[in-house]
């Protein structure tokens, strides 16, 4: 497994990147531009470059030639199959695992994230709570559930209550500078970040003049 950290520095702006939407497909387009503010737009795009360099490094596919199915709880996968992934992100960063393997997951949140301790109650097994001490604690239990669920590509759409971070396979959460990064799969206690540009992600494309 490999897992692939981008940070998105304050100063970027939408004006510096939206050259790049031409690298992508129509629907790729619409997706991004639905967002409402440049700061999601840039986010969106940058994790769509990134997946798509990454994928077509890995398959030796060329970008046009990559294509997608969903899963039943809309799940992407590849059509030629081969590679694994998952993709999260938060401001400020966005995070991709990668496994020739298994099925896998992945989630990042912010360490200075700040969560109303009323949502506990909403989110926690009884034995999180029981372990509970801090709102670190509470953000490392988050982004273990949410990337076991992706990996089951079931994502959120259950009581996250009834999915005890603390018992779940071939799971853990990993501290990476600012960010707190869940990671589920074959491998996953033993996975490294590497952190990549923006520099290194926009140099796998080639704008049109």
């Amino acid at each position: 497994m490999d897992i692939l950290l981008l940070q998105v520095g304050e100063n970027l702006t939408w004006r510096e990147l939206e050259g790049y939407m031409g690298c992508l497909s129509g629907t790729r387009q619409r997706g991004i531009m639905k967002k409402k503010s440049d700061g999601d737009r840039i986010n969106a795009l940058l994790s769509q470059l990134l997946i798509l360099s990454e994928l077509s490094r890995r398959t030796k596919l060329p970008l046009r030639k990559l294509k997608f199915e969903l899963g039943t709880h809309g799940k992407p996968y590849l059509k030629a199959g081969g590679v694994q992934f998952s993709l999260s992100h938060t401001r400020g960063a966005i995070c991709a695992a990668f496994s020739d393997k298994e099925e896998i997951g992945v989630d990042i949140e912010r360490r200075d994230r700040r969560v109303n301790e009323a949502m506990y109650k909403r989110v926690l097994s009884d034995e999180e709570t029981f372990h509970l001490t801090s709102n670190g604690d509470f953000l490392r239990f988050w982004v273990q559930k949410e990337a076991f669920l992706k990996r089951l590509g079931i994502g959120i759409t259950r009581d996250l209550r009834g999915v005890n971070s603390l018992e779940l396979p071939d799971t853990t959460a990993i501290e990476f500078g600012g960010y707190f990064v869940g990671v589920s799969g074959k491998g996953a206690l033993d996975a490294v970040i590497s952190e990549v540009s923006v520099k290194e992600v926009l140099s796998g494309y080639v704008l049109e003049v």
